[in-house]
């Protein structure tokens, strides 16, 4: 029988293959995962990872981050949209009401462990991708008669916004088009010191809240369909888990934050081997539990299993063991209601 040996570095039996992970065990003792995260009923049912796909060959497909990228999200998660809904997926309904007040701490609890408080980096040209990724939610917003692989969510933002009744910047309320006003990387480089840059900054640090609120308002749209990539049986499962968290307080800034930096887990490019890691993995991945304390401790068990085996899957060029110790340390802010929203130390 195959078994884990932690003395200071995690041994993972893959195959024949013993790989090295540098692991601080201090920051979360008692949770280092004996088994790669799966659902248990499917896991016995058919013998391999919930989302695993039995069409993929064995090939690696890495998410969109280099070997020396900084630690931090991996694509824009808040785009995250599927249109056509599979019949019998349950429509979410929920009386919870977050408060302006708690969305204000989820958005600023969000904003230092993406910028360390820095909201120049706010205002991001994706590495892998023509367009700018604005915000904690990393908002996409193509240049003019572009698109590509994500949603494009800015302008939505912008309509959300004056939804509410805040006033945009002038140059963002007068523009033409929702078009992005920088044509490339290197129009939007060249334009960092420009006033209107500046100011975007600053309307994206003072709208915080509202773009806390805004991804939970995507979030609770698009979770009924995000299910759809998971086998029937099991939709069910991740909605309630879902449902768990929304009911705890404090339960949904670690659901937006882990989708953040690790993305939605829909994405066929969030994968090695064919297991994922996004936030339907963690949810699908949780004990049942009630709302609560108790809800909140799964969750930060669960997520950080996923990061774990993450981290066990990659192969050694990206070198991902390295992000390891600073990916617990956020997940675990994750125990604490937001109004806290820092670890304990």
């Amino acid at each position: 029988m195959k078994k884990l040996s932690v003395l200071g570095t995690l041994l993972v039996l893959t195959g024949c293959t013993v790989v090295p992970i540098p692991l601080n065990t201090a920051l979360l003792p008692g949770l280092v995962p004996q088994s790669p995260p799966t659902h248990r009923a499917l896991q016995t049912e058919i013998g391999r990872p919930v989302f695993s796909n039995p069409y993929a060959s064995a090939t690696i497909v890495p998410p969109q981050i280099s070997p020396t990228a900084p630690v931090g999200s991996t694509a824009p998660t808040a785009s995250t949209t599927i249109s056509t809904p599979l019949p019998n997926v349950p429509i979410i309904t929920t009386s919870t009401v977050t408060s302006s007040q708690e969305m204000n701490a989820i958005g600023e609890r969000i904003f230092r462990n993406e910028t360390e408080g820095d909201a120049r980096k706010l205002l991001r040209w994706h590495s892998q991708g023509n367009f700018a990724d604005l915000g904690i939610g990393h908002l996409v917003w193509y240049p003019a008669n572009q698109r590509g692989p994500y949603t494009e969510t800015f302008p939505s933002f912008l309509n959300y916004v004056q939804s509410k009744n805040v006033p945009l910047p002038t140059w963002l309320a007068n523009r033409p088009n929702q078009a992005s006003p920088w044509a490339n990387k290197a129009a939007f480089e060249r334009a960092k010191d420009d006033p209107q840059l500046r100011e975007l900054a600053n309307f994206l640090q003072k709208t915080l809240g509202l773009q806390a609120a805004f991804m939970t308002d995507q979030l609770r749209r698009n979770l009924p369909t995000m299910v759809q990539t998971l086998p029937a049986p099991y939709r069910q499962a991740a909605l309630n888990n879902f449902q768990v968290m929304e009911k705890t307080p404090g339960g949904i800034y670690p659901m937006l934050d882990y989708m953040v930096f690790q993305g939605s887990g829909t994405s066929t490019n969030e994968r090695y081997n064919g297991l994922g890691w996004g936030l339907l993995q963690v949810l699908l991945n949780m004990e049942t539990v009630q709302p609560g304390p108790n809800a909140l401790a799964e969750f930060m068990r669960s997520a950080n299993d996923s990061v774990m085996h993450r981290v066990a899957a990659a192969p050694a060029e990206r070198r991902e063991a390295r992000m390891l110790s600073t990916w617990q340390t956020r997940i675990r802010t994750y125990k604490l209601p937001t109004r806290v929203g820092v670890a304990s130390r």
